[in-house]
């Protein structure tokens, strides 16, 4: 189903209709998610605990309890899934500004699970999900600017875009970094820059940067290999947390 038809479906409630989450001030949700946070490490051992807790908090409006919910519908039930339902959890949870859930609904539109692929969908709610911190959403975005998917290309705002999910310890996002500086696009061309970041993303495992980095050593002069390792000190100690 196309955003714009899910979303007119979700807008035209009447407010006789109106999701419970609606009416609840923001110390209700938040009561209501702590008690979901506490319950759920009690049914941990069992799926279906877990679910009817999903959904008796879910009709009381936890965004939390929203999410959860989305994702079982995703899931499925080992016979099928049910991305519909899926997609209504996690718009709820989304319109509520909870960053994990409107991460799980841009890729529902990113990878054509309701249908179709929607690219201009899947950037709308990974924007708004980067916009509240979460890391991996402002790597898929730097993603989609860096390749013009659902957007206009824009180089700058994906370095950017990396530049926030790397500070935040997302991996990944420290090779796309190595890239561009090693490329010059979003940023100046800096080799130096590049190598190091690709020996941070390397010590954290990450396969393309454990590839790049013998290529990368055997391009550089002497003096740029030191300058690199010295850089790669400062950032490994600036980012040791992640490196763990």
């Amino acid at each position: 189903m196309p955003f714009k038809d899910l979303f007119k479906k979700f807008k035209n409630k009447t407010p006789d209709s109106q999701y419970p989450e609606d009416a609840l001030s923001s110390l209700e949700m938040d009561t209501l998610n702590n008690e979901f946070t506490e319950k759920i490490q009690q049914c941990k051992n069992s799926p279906q605990r877990t679910y009817d807790l999903c959904r008796d908090l879910s009709e009381k409006g936890s965004t939390l309890a929203l999410y959860h919910l989305g994702h079982f519908y995703e899931q499925g039930d080992g016979q099928k899934q049910y991305p519909e339902q899926a997609a209504e959890c996690y718009w709820r949870a989304s319109k509520k500004n909870l960053p994990e859930a409107q991460y799980n609904l841009a890729l529902l539109y990113a990878q054509g699970t309701l249908g179709q692929v929607d690219l201009v969908s899947a950037h709308y709610w990974f924007t708004e999900a980067a916009q509240l911190g979460l890391a991996p959403a402002q790597f898929n975005l730097a993603t989609f600017f860096e390749d013009g998917l659902g957007c206009i290309e824009d180089l700058d705002k994906a370095f950017t875009l990396y530049e926030k999910a790397a500070q935040s310890g997302f991996v990944k996002a420290w090779h796309n970094l190595a890239v561009m500086h090693y490329s010059g696009k979003g940023t100046d061309k800096d080799l130096i820059k590049a190598y190091a970041w690709t020996l941070l993303a390397a010590k954290a495992q990450v396969k393309e940067a454990v590839e790049a980095e013998p290529v990368l050593t055997s391009e550089l002069e002497t003096e740029a290999l030191i300058a690199g390792k010295q850089l790669l000190e400062e950032l490994e100690v600036k980012y040791r947390t992640y490196l763990a």
